[in-house]
């Protein structure tokens, strides 16, 4: 046994497994931004703003697609 295997809680297709609620799960890899310091603390001091932001982006690529 290697030393990730005795670290996992529950093996890959465990069947009690973390599974989403979500309709479409997220992706596995993160699109990550760089922003001003202050902004970013502005951004991460709105409640639930992660969940938030995901649900404004497909309006906000529709709207830059429209005007391009």
């Amino acid at each position: 046994m290697n030393i990730h295997q005795s670290t996992m809680p529950f093996q890959k297709n465990h069947k009690n497994r973390y599974k989403t609620s979500r309709e479409k799960p997220l992706t596995s890899s993160p699109v990550c931004l760089r922003m001003q310091e202050e902004l970013a603390q502005e951004l991460k001091s709105v409640p639930n703003w992660q969940e938030r932001l995901r649900l404004a982006l497909p309006e906000l690529i529709k709207a830059w697609k429209a005007a391009s």
